[in-house]
């Protein structure tokens, strides 16, 4: 298999596929979808079977050009990643820093995530043309990836389009983005698009599984926490996890057994002032009830359960929740679906809140009369 190691993506994957084996690819490719999906990883595997120098195995994972593309090292010099970077820390060095151990891929792209404000500048791109227009050092392509490519701005994009204008026959270029809309029309029209999607939970499991050093309730914890993307479920920090776990597990609690709409009311204005974060609680939120869900199906078994660890707590919970449970996933469900469209956060949160908290409290007066 051409892309083997590539979880999750079976239509990118086959088209990709079969364009090399027709020997038909388009030299100017767009891979769109989430952050943390595989969009790198695939690009890279790409170069591998483009340059891969192996007669029989493409690519074979073992040549020379094979294992000078990884992702923690890359040392090919047909091969260059451009990633959104501060401008004056390009100013001060201006090409490309390679050292004998070449470029970590993946902390590059973690650092270009954690600012925002960054961008892939016009210098970078220019280089990047340069790079594509030579002849190739060792192999048959010259191949250059643009990480998170809706950060180019209007000059870096306009400077982008002399090159998918005027391609040589040696260069491959891969814009890399979460957002195909936000590149130019200009740039969309010229290059053949290819959808990424969230993976599932079982696919992540079974990739998190080859790694033998994994507890098994890791794996499926962080699997199901993920929110259908394969980085994340390797960058969970699992004891920063566990804290807010049981902070939610806590409001849980309190919620089903003595809460009131009072109380609903107040945390969901309190959660909704956490940012970016919120996403990540409602994914922890939405595992805890489906385990309750999980438990009041299968009595005292804990077998399915996520977070295993806890299910002498969920199961206190199961004669007070447990017939509603499948209704509370659903209604999470719609309001996370409901947060992501930009709706208004804080009542949402207090819609659900109010709905975990048992009906007859929900429906009491919180004061005087």
């Amino acid at each position: 298999m051409r892309f083997r190691g590539i979880i999750g993506q079976p239509r990118a994957t086959e088209a990709l596929t079969r364009a090399l084996d027709a020997q038909r690819l388009t030299p100017s490719l767009i891979f769109h979808g989430p952050a943390g999906v595989g969009k790198l990883a695939t690009a890279l595997t790409l170069c591998r079977n483009l340059l891969c120098s192996s007669a029989d195995t493409v690519p074979c994972g073992s040549c020379s050009a094979c294992r000078r593309i990884d992702e923690r090292a890359l040392r090919h010099p047909d091969v260059r990643v451009v990633f959104p970077e501060k401008l004056s820390e390009f100013q001060k060095g201006g090409t490309w820093r390679e050292g004998s151990t070449g470029f970590d891929l993946q902390e590059l792209q973690a650092e270009a995530m954690r600012n925002p404000v960054w961008a892939v500048l016009i210098d970078r791109i220019r280089q990047g043309r340069a790079f594509l227009q030579r002849r190739p050092s060792e192999g048959r392509r010259c191949i250059l990836i643009i990480d998170q490519a809706h950060r180019m701005g209007p000059g870096a994009a306009n400077a982008l389009l002399k090159t998918l204008e005027e391609p040589q026959d040696h260069a491959v270029l891969v814009l890399l983005t979460h957002s195909l809309h936000a590149l130019l029309p200009t740039i969309r029209s010229r290059c053949q698009p290819l959808g990424f999607q969230l993976v599932a939970p079982a696919d992540i499991a079974r990739f998190l599984a080859t790694d033998e050093t994994l507890p098994r309730a890791e794996i499926a914890l962080r699997a199901s926490l993920a929110g259908g993307r394969i980085g994340a479920a390797l960058d969970l920090d699992l004891d920063a996890l566990r804290a807010r776990r049981e902070a939610l597990l806590s409001l849980l609690e309190a919620l089903i057994d003595g809460g009131d709409s009072g109380m609903a009311v107040a945390r969901a204005e309190e959660m909704s002032r956490k940012g970016d974060v919120l996403e990540d609680d409602l994914r922890i939120l939405m595992a805890l009830l489906r385990d309750l869900m999980v438990l009041g199906a299968g009595g005292s078994s804990a077998t399915g359960a996520v977070n295993a660890d806890l299910a002498d707590r969920l199961q206190r919970l199961v004669p007070l929740a447990g017939e509603r449970a499948p209704a509370l996933v659903e209604q999470l469900d719609s309001t996370i679906a409901a947060i992501a469209r930009m709706g208004n956060r804080q009542l949402l949160l207090e819609n659900f809140l109010l709905d975990v908290v048992a009906p007859d409290e929900a429906d009491a007066p919180t004061g005087p009369a």
